[in-house]
């Protein structure tokens, strides 16, 4: 018999860990945190995975405890992860946003894309104070799974351009660009960045923090009047670097949030 538990608390063990944990891992740290058995701790697991709150993942030959992004997932205030199999738990002010899951980077896992999602809903929905033009332009850089530029034009962008060097990354963008009916909004392109003729209104990139240094006179050039950069991929130790180098060409600071010692950022041009 299951005792009764602490979802939140028992989630949140997994959540806010800075490393990825094997079930052995949660377990004891479930045991732990609840101040409960071994075994107790793993039928409260076990209860999670049946209830597709939890999976298993394996990588790199190891296997992980993760959310499970097979059900629809809340990410903000607004955007839903939701596969294409499931029904919508989305209320009428919610954006589903239907990913297929695949191996390219950018399924919700990861704390960097929540908050680039985190910030692009920060941004232009929960408190628009950026007005977007009918004609609005965004970028991605480094698209991954395409879900950020998904999310742009779900927001609001007319248009958005998508760069990923990564041929398996650009099919499975492509894949769910289509799939929520974008394909005619949303370009996602096999290359890297070029300097490109127009102008964007956004640009978002959740890369490395070196990555994001080199890129910053690229994106500068790369953005319109009063322009919007949203950075992640920065570890909370970086981000005052990263914004100080940003505020010398130009920018400045108007939203940020930490997770998991993962840093997003949204500065103005």
């Amino acid at each position: 018999m299951m005792i009764p538990f602490n979802r939140n608390l028992v989630l949140d063990i997994l959540y806010q860990s800075e490393k990825r944990l094997t079930a052995r891992a949660y377990i004891k740290k479930i045991a732990l945190g609840l101040s409960i058995s071994f075994l107790q701790a793993k039928k409260i697991l076990k209860a999670l995975v049946n209830e597709q709150e939890l999976t298993y993942q394996d990588l790199y030959g190891s296997t992980y405890v993760t959310q499970n992004f097979l059900q629809p997932v809340r990410v903000t205030d607004h955007f839903f992860l939701k596969p294409l199999a499931r029904e919508s738990q989305a209320g009428p002010n919610d954006i589903d946003i239907l990913i297929e899951q695949g191996i390219s980077f950018g399924s919700g896992h990861h704390p960097t894309t929540r908050l680039c999602l985190e910030a692009i809903d920060a941004t232009y929905l929960s408190n628009p104070a950026i007005a977007i033009t009918p004609n609005s332009m965004g970028a991605d850089i480094g698209t991954g799974s395409g879900v950020l530029a998904i999310a742009l034009c779900l927001a609001g962008m007319a248009h958005c351009r998508a760069w990923e060097i990564d041929p398996n990354a650009v099919v499975e963008a492509k894949e769910n660009v289509a799939v929520n009916h974008l394909a005619h909004r949303i370009c996602v392109i096999e290359d890297y960045m070029p300097v490109c003729k127009q102008t964007f209104s956004v640009i978002c990139a959740n890369l490395r923090y070196p990555t994001l240094k080199q890129l910053s006179g690229l994106i500068k050039t790369s953005l319109g009047p009063k322009g919007i950069i949203i950075l992640s991929g920065v570890r909370r130790w970086e981000k005052e670097d990263l914004i100080a180098h940003y505020t010398k060409i130009g920018f400045r600071l108007r939203w940020q949030r930490d997770e998991k010692n993962w840093s997003g950022l949204v500065m103005e041009k």
